[in-house]
């Protein structure tokens, strides 16, 4: 595990969490509230999101944007409206989440299956201790830490 890991909270602009996932070249970070318990994660896909038409987001979204004419500005424009806005409010549900005693070989499996980075919280409590890659596991079955 990754103890304090950089994160983001809820309150905090969108434009903070764009600056942490483009200055780190993270595909997302961890969204926390006041008192460090995780409320969600922001990533690439929620911040794509953010630049394109409703219309195309979703399950029941359109699928071929080809009609649209929208240039570099346009989606800078899109990104730029919502940067002041809280990330918490564009902050994605997160799974599986670990337990400081949750088995190796369960972290193993929940890492192959989401293919994100794991976030460890403490039982009840929920506050975020630290976050769990692929890194850190390839570094420990290698023999580091």
């Amino acid at each position: 595990m990754t103890p304090d890991p950089v994160t983001v909270r809820a309150d905090q602009p969108v434009a903070t969490a764009t600056a942490v996932l483009r200055d780190n070249r993270f595909r997302s970070v961890p969204v926390v509230d006041g008192e460090g318990k995780m409320v969600g994660q922001f990533g690439i896909q929620a911040l794509l999101s953010l630049i394109l038409p409703k219309a195309a987001i979703g399950d029941d979204g359109l699928s071929n944007l080809g009609y649209l004419n929208d240039d570099l500005a346009d989606l800078q424009r899109r990104l730029a409206e919502e940067h002041d806005q809280p990330v918490g409010d564009h902050a994605e549900a997160v799974g599986p989440v670990l337990h400081p005693d949750t088995a190796i070989s369960q972290v193993v499996v929940h890492l192959t299956e989401s293919r994100n980075n794991l976030p460890v919280v403490e039982e009840g409590t929920g506050k975020l201790l630290g976050m769990v890659s692929y890194w850190d596991i390839v570094g420990r079955l290698l023999g580091g830490e």
